[in-house]
């Protein structure tokens, strides 16, 4: 389990093989360490060097985060511990048929995800929506492909292109639903060249930050990528676990928009860059009330759940 302290003003301490929470008006609760994979602190806290200590020889994680969640330091123990040996064999594994099939998953199911989301559109249309049609029937080819790929050396490639295969028809089809003054012609990234891609960038930021945080907590390495190609200073093992959350995201920007939620005073362009497209406080403010509401338990708890689905299947396979 994880536990988080996210009160200022909170102290942890040791007593035996538990540790001792305490917050401001509020009764001390008591953890066994036994039960702690991780300790996660927020907020401005008091840690006692006897609940670091414990911390260590437990090869528990004790990490130190912004009041996002975000993690900017950790403490490690001087020896060998478990987060060790899975980033040896994360790196072990980088290019092996294990990752091939932890990579072939990832694009299963987000591809499988993305089928559900437009189904679920298609079946609240009143009228046929063939734009949604078509998108549904690139997926489908896309899993079909998906389902005969063997293992090659060049599979992270093969698997973008079978992943891409359907990816502006899908865009499309998103497209098709929104209110016609908010229809897009194509995904545009940094920066946004309209106001739906705008939300989606912001909100793929967010869900980057969640899913690196449950990474690093984990002991994988957020930077040794097992779908994603290494790329220097970028989280690619993170990259590849957003692909499984990317349609739970989008359903919330689509949400935003057919729900009319979203107002003009949203967005901002920046002076240097008249065309591209900005969310501005009131926006951010929003999509992230959005994101709590709708997305960030699952995204945490799913993201833990895989981390040590990839450490089983290091484990097992040696």
């Amino acid at each position: 389990m994880i536990v988080e302290i996210s009160v200022h003003g909170s102290v942890l301490k040791r007593s035996h093989e538990c540790f001792i929470i305490q917050a401001p008006n509020v009764k001390p609760v008591e953890i066994p360490a036994e039960k702690i994979d991780t300790v996660l602190v927020t907020a401005n806290a008091l840690v006692s060097t006897q609940a670091v200590a414990l911390c260590l020889e437990k090869n528990i994680q004790l990490v130190l985060a912004e009041w996002s969640g975000k993690p900017f330091g950790r403490f490690w123990a001087s020896t060998p511990g478990r987060a060790t040996e899975h980033r040896r064999k994360q790196y072990l594994h980088q290019n092996t048929l294990v990752a091939f099939k932890i990579s072939k998953d990832i694009v299963a199911c987000k591809l499988r995800s993305q089928k559900k989301f437009l189904t679920d559109l298609k079946n609240n249309r009143k009228t046929p929506n063939e734009t949604l049609n078509n998108a549904i029937k690139a997926i489908n080819k896309s899993l079909q492909t998906l389902s005969h790929l063997k293992y090659s050396p060049s599979f992270k490639q093969t698997l973008l292109g079978v992943e891409g295969f359907a990816a502006a028809e899908y865009f499309s089809a998103l497209s098709s639903i929104l209110p016609k003054k908010y229809a897009f012609k194509e995904r545009s990234r940094q920066p946004a060249q309209d106001k739906f891609n705008a939300v989606l960038n912001y909100i793929y930021g967010i869900t980057y930050s969640s899913v690196e945080k449950i990474v690093i907590l984990s002991g994988l390495d957020p930077n040794a990528g097992l779908y994603h190609a290494d790329s220097y200073g970028k989280p690619t093992l993170v990259f590849d676990l957003i692909e499984l959350f990317r349609a739970k995201v989008d359903r919330i920007a689509v949400k935003l928009f057919t729900k009319k939620y979203v107002k003009n005073s949203w967005f901002t362009s920046l002076d240097d860059a008249p065309l591209s497209v900005f969310l501005d406080k009131e926006g951010r403010s929003a999509v992230i009330s959005a994101y709590r509401q709708d997305a960030a338990a699952t995204v945490e708890k799913e993201s833990w759940l895989y981390c040590r689905k990839i450490i089983a299947t290091f484990t097992k396979e040696g």
